[in-house]
């Protein structure tokens, strides 16, 4: 599952650390991207051990237009499906494409997709409970304050025997041979040009031992702090967050922690209600 990434303002790795947004446009070429993403529903049946979702009523939170419908091995009902996601354009595309299923616009404060939004916003009550919730790439884009808060949230809204399956970014872990994630971000950013070589180095020296960490666009570094200096809307361009899996199970000791699967680099928290 190797895709050409998006070019340009609107570019954000599938398999990387960026989140399924797209934050400006949705062009023919974009949405032509989304249909042809083949790996998202395989991921999370293969982490939640359960190819067949029918029947299931299941929550895609951060979902942007959908991409997990689109998946050609999807086994989700159209009706059964809701999508909530911080980018109002996200989800009239995904509605405009999928009428049967609920779409809903989540006003909530996020550094890069809504930076207008409501900080702390609850999650709102969307009348139903769910088999299955999931969470791509949504907490490795924000702090570690909002992934306890919503997560907390989103544990509340599972059925009974549900579960809630989240992804997040170990650093150190090597998705490529010699490479870890953490190089794999910094050699993007390089790439575009937003740091040096000699940057490169610094930063991917001082993380060492870190529990956690954000790299707020492409060289601003915050090392288990989420006390980030003052930043004006439109200079917000990215925030990626990381957590080592070994500090992921203190923050959440009843969960099960799994290793990337599908050529993903991320790892997934899987939480099940009993």
């Amino acid at each position: 599952m190797n895709f050409d990434p998006l070019t340009g303002e609107q570019q954000r790795s599938f398999d990387g650390d960026g989140p399924l947004v797209v934050p400006n446009a949705f062009s023919a070429e974009t949405v032509a991207y989304f249909q042809a993403i083949t790996g998202l529903f395989a991921y999370f049946s293969l982490q939640l051990g359960d190819p067949v979702w029918r029947g299931k009523n299941v929550l895609d939170f951060g979902g942007s237009i959908g991409a997990i419908l689109r998946d050609p091995s999807s086994t989700i009902d159209e009706e059964r499906y809701w999508c909530l996601d911080v980018n109002r354009e996200a989800i009239e595309r995904g509605k405009a494409d999928y009428p049967k299923s609920h779409w809903f616009f989540y006003n909530r404060y996020c550094f890069e997709f809504n930076p207008h939004g409501i900080p702390n916003l609850s999650i709102p009550d969307l009348g139903q409970t769910f088999d299955y919730i999931i969470a791509f790439s949504v907490f490795t884009n924000n702090t570690e304050t909002d992934m306890l808060q919503l997560v907390s949230q989103l544990e509340g809204m599972l059925a009974p025997g549900g579960a809630l399956a989240f992804t997040f970014i170990d650093p150190f872990h090597f998705s490529s041979p010699g490479q870890s994630n953490f190089q794999w971000r910094l050699e993007r950013e390089l790439e575009k040009g937003k740091i040096t070589a000699a940057e490169m180095k610094d930063l991917a020296e001082k993380v060492q031992g870190a529990k956690w960490f954000m790299l707020v666009n492409g060289g601003d570094l915050y090392i288990e702090t989420e006390e980030i200096r003052h930043y004006e809307p439109d200079q917000k361009r990215s925030c990626y967050t990381y957590h080592t899996q070994e500090y992921m199970k203190t923050l959440f000791p009843h969960a099960i922690i799994l290793p990337p699967v599908s050529d993903m680099q991320q790892h997934c928290c899987v939480i099940r209600k009993s």
